[in-house]
């Protein structure tokens, strides 16, 4: 591979939007990534702005690898497939047989410390990945601040941010903050194998978000903690499947047990600025 070449897999998500525009201001000639996601209509966009393009399901492992015999760097958004292990380990097994130089991939935050089911298949992927031998950075993201929106759309109404995680804390950060740091590591040098923790500056409680949504919307929102049973019984009466209010109560017990606190700094370093705070996430989400 005589030019550098980066594939960007989950191109076409809500992170990836970020990264491709990220890797752009950073220098990045549009026509040295190909971008690759399951959203045709995004693709097409990305095409008209120059960069390469490929809708390939990463369960097809001949295709993931005709597409990395072909570039050097790897970016590997973190899928939310149901079978995203094996999606993560066929990228990483297809990118040592063509002999990539660099691997990236979107962890998260505490995936080493076995405790949040959440993090499982981001644990197992970080262990194929290093044991592939690979040149590899692994970014372990905090809590998105627009994973805030839904609930935010609700509050407009009810004055209410209800959830099952007591008094826990979230160092939260935007998608555009993470996307800049990925961005940041894959355009510079002194980041191969390095496990980078990324959080928000500063720990919020729920109460905290409540504040914000409050001066986002323009409305008194007030947080009111409720038991995991007393929310899967609320997601119930609100026509969700059983499923999805199990998956949902799941992932505020796992807030509730820190999961997504503050870590360190490294994301404030890594984009050289201070975190977004939650107040400009959110408004700025609305925006967009």
């Amino acid at each position: 591979m005589s030019e550098a070449r980066t594939l960007v897999f989950g191109a076409t998500g809500s992170l990836g939007r970020h990264v491709l525009n990220e890797l752009a201001a950073r220098g990045a000639a549009p026509e040295t990534i190909t971008a690759v996601g399951r959203n045709t209509s995004r693709l097409a966009e990305l095409a008209g702005a120059g960069f390469g393009t490929a809708a390939q399901n990463l369960s097809d492992p001949a295709g993931v690898a005709d597409l990395l015999s072909s570039h050097s760097d790897i970016v590997l958004i973190s899928g939310s497939d149901p079978d995203r292990l094996a999606q993560h380990i066929s990228v990483i097994e297809a990118a040592k047989n063509a002999g990539a130089r660099h691997v990236y991939y979107t962890s998260g935050v505490r995936a080493d410390d076995g405790q949040a089911e959440i993090n499982a298949d981001h644990k197992a992927t970080e262990d194929s990945l290093i044991a592939s031998g690979i040149k590899y950075t692994i970014l372990r993201n905090t809590w998105y601040t627009e994973n805030y929106i839904r609930a935010m759309a609700g509050a407009r109404h009810t004055g209410v941010l209800a959830a099952a995680v007591g008094n826990a804390v979230v160092a939260a950060a935007s998608r555009k903050d993470l996307a800049e740091a990925l961005a940041t590591v894959v355009t510079t040098d002194g980041h191969d194998n390095v496990t980078y923790s990324l959080s928000g500056d500063t720990d919020f409680t729920y109460a905290d978000i409540a504040e914000a949504m409050s001066v986002v919307l323009e409305r008194d929102v007030t947080y009111v903690p409720v038991s995991p049973d007393e929310l899967r019984v609320q997601l119930a009466r609100s026509g969700m499947s059983d499923g999805l209010a199990g998956f949902l109560v799941d992932l505020d017990e796992t807030i509730a047990a820190g999961t997504f606190s503050r870590v360190g700094d490294d994301l404030s370093r890594l984009i050289g600025r201070p975190t977004t705070g939650l107040i400009e996430g959110l408004a700025g989400e609305q925006a967009s």
